[in-house]
């Protein structure tokens, strides 16, 4: 459904039964001569597109790819994909406890199993990633997804800090690659560890359809009223600081009858989120959804006229990150209202396809949606400009870099 039709319908996932997990299998059979890249992350797969979209380039430029990840008691069932992937199921679901079973679980899976080369994503898999890295004497690559000793809430747990800090240090000289997902990120840890990081920002594919995922039936329908305008906040993890709560409150100050915010995703502010609507009244100008495989993810964000992307700047990761949403956007078509981060400003500047909010104030960022939707050709020149950086920045093009990071990583091994 395109964006500019007057009647929108978009996917509700809320009641769909996924069939059973099932493992999938390359598509043709496994040659002698192929490295074996084995993959962790502590995701359930489902929506961690970054992984994805790594794990399908390499597969598909000739490595054998083996995915683990981790299964919760409310993970979705991730789309079947054309590499082998599997995920380890888990007791404790949150915290300390959760990371420690989930480790432990990785290490004997991949103590186990044969690899080539090793890819840990983030901070978190590392301990068991690259212990048996270190005992099969194979290369290990880091990605790290954010600068992880920034996370929001590590700075009043010193003594969590401390540890992620000693993981970080031992970690960092001892990997044979790393690279994160913006300048600013790679510019702090190259301050911290004297270290040069490859920057992989994490773009869509530039033809969604050739994205290496087998593509499912959709879900139920649901329908928003004709002539609104739909406002679209996405988020794997929707928590504090994404301002997702001043969001919800400014639709008190929007007509009813012009604008419906649609907000997917799941995270430890939905419950606050959930309230507010309800105190409020704004059951009928906002729309919940849970999280969704990107598939369907794209269908909802194709049907926007505008996204946001709030993010406060009260912490490192969050001020020089590159909030995966915000190309999510652009790639659908949808121009962007964001706050003025350095990495987003920089995007949404050079192309020219959106604004920013001066402050977190609800009536404030009413009164820059009303603004945007007042003037109609700069609503339409900041939509056209979307494809010029469609073609520029994505996947196809950002991928060479992890492939140039793999290559140089198995010369050395070779030599």
């Amino acid at each position: 459904m395109n964006a500019g039709t007057s009647n929108h319908t978009i996917f509700d996932p809320a009641d769909r039964h996924y069939q059973q997990e099932t493992f999938s299998q390359p598509s043709h059979p496994m040659s002698n001569t192929k490295k074996k890249v084995v993959v962790t992350v502590i995701s359930d797969l489902a929506t961690d597109q970054r992984v994805h979209k790594v794990c399908q380039s390499l597969h598909e430029n000739g490595y054998d790819i083996y995915l683990i990840g981790c299964r919760k008691k409310d993970s979705l069932t991730p789309s079947s994909r054309e590499y082998r992937f599997d995920r380890l199921p888990v007791l404790f679901q949150k915290k300390i406890p959760f990371y420690l079973e989930f480790n432990f679980r990785l290490f004997f899976k991949l103590l186990f199993t044969r690899a080539d080369i090793y890819l840990g994503n983030d901070l978190d898999v590392m301990p068991a990633t690259y212990s048996v890295s270190a005992i099969r004497r194979k290369p290990v690559v880091y990605d790290t997804h954010e600068y992880y000793l920034g996370m929001n809430g590590l700075d009043k747990k010193p003594v969590r800090r401390k540890i992620w800090k000693s993981l970080e240090s031992f970690i960092f000289p001892r990997v044979d690659a790393v690279y994160s997902v913006s300048d600013a990120i790679c510019n702090i840890y190259k301050g911290e560890y004297h270290r040069d990081l490859k920057t992989v920002r994490n773009l869509p594919f530039a033809n969604p359809e050739s994205n290496g995922y087998h593509l499912s039936e959709s879900g139920e329908k649901f329908s928003v009223p004709p002539g609104r305008k739909i406002l679209l906040f996405q988020g794997a993890g929707i928590n504090m600081l994404r301002g997702v709560e001043e969001l919800v409150l400014s639709m008190k100050w929007l007509d009813p009858q012009c604008y419906h915010l649609i907000i997917v995703g799941a995270g430890h502010v939905m419950p606050a989120i959930r309230k507010i609507i309800s105190e409020e009244r704004l059951e009928e100008m906002i729309t919940l959804l849970p999280r969704v495989p990107f598939p369907e993810l794209r269908q909802i964000t194709e049907a926007a006229h505008l996204g946001l992307s709030l993010d406060k700047p009260e912490n490192s990761n969050m001020r020089y990150g590159l909030p995966n949403k915000l190309f999510d956007y652009l790639h659908a078509g949808v121009p962007v209202l964001a706050s003025r981060l350095v990495e987003v400003e920089k995007i949404i500047t050079q192309y020219n396809v959106g604004t920013f909010i001066e402050s977190h104030d609800p009536r404030h960022i009413a009164s820059v949606i009303e603004k945007i939707f007042s003037d109609p050709q700069q609503l339409k020149l900041w939509k056209e400009n979307t494809a010029k950086l469609r073609k520029e920045l994505n996947w196809e093009n950002e991928s060479k870099i992890v492939l140039e990071i793999f290559k140089q990583v198995e010369g050395e091994t070779v030599n």
